[in-house]
């Protein structure tokens, strides 16, 4: 099955489609990503993520020759602190009941936004756009949008916890 003609079929432009098809993969992404970590490890990971790139942020630019090693060493500090800190950040997505799975998704769905915001960033930008339309790596990359992305998920929190606790 072909979505692009699909889209194309339903008047879209190719970049259209292209930002469409880049929503949907990290719509279902996120769904599966937020069944297969449950809310106990969502938080966690979260706070692994934070840590992941505040410790990319200081390492000298030296040390990696070629930017897949920067994106190794980002994933491996998430996996490492998420397994070693079983305790150490375990809060949990509180709640039940029927507003609980959108809850659980809409958490994914800003972790994989910010997770892939900090790929996009650390991949050069014309090996990137070979992957996304030049809008939807604005939308990821840019300044204003990655402050977006990494203050969403706290943000979201926040909200949430207030939200429950009335």
């Amino acid at each position: 099955m072909n979505l692009s003609l699909i889209f194309s079929q339903l008047g879209l432009s190719a970049k259209t489609s292209q930002d469409v098809m880049l929503f949907l993969v990290v719509a279902l992404i996120s769904f599966v990503y937020g069944m297969s970590v449950g809310r106990f490890k969502l938080i966690t990971v979260l706070i692994n993520s934070y840590v992941a790139v505040a410790l990319l942020s200081v390492f000298p630019e030296k040390i990696f020759p070629d930017y897949s090693y920067e994106l190794i060493l980002f994933f491996g500090i998430i996996i490492v602190l998420t397994i070693l800190g079983k305790k150490m950040f375990e809060i949990p997505l509180s709640g039940s009941g029927k507003g609980f799975l959108w809850r659980v998704f809409v958490m994914s769905f800003l972790e994989v936004m910010l997770m892939l915001s900090v790929m996009l960033s650390i991949v050069p930008k014309k090996i990137a756009l070979e992957y996304v339309s030049a809008s939807s790596y604005d939308y990821l990359v840019s300044p204003n949008f990655a402050f977006f992305w990494m203050l969403s998920p706290l943000l979201f929190m926040f909200l949430i916890h207030k939200k429950l606790l009335r």
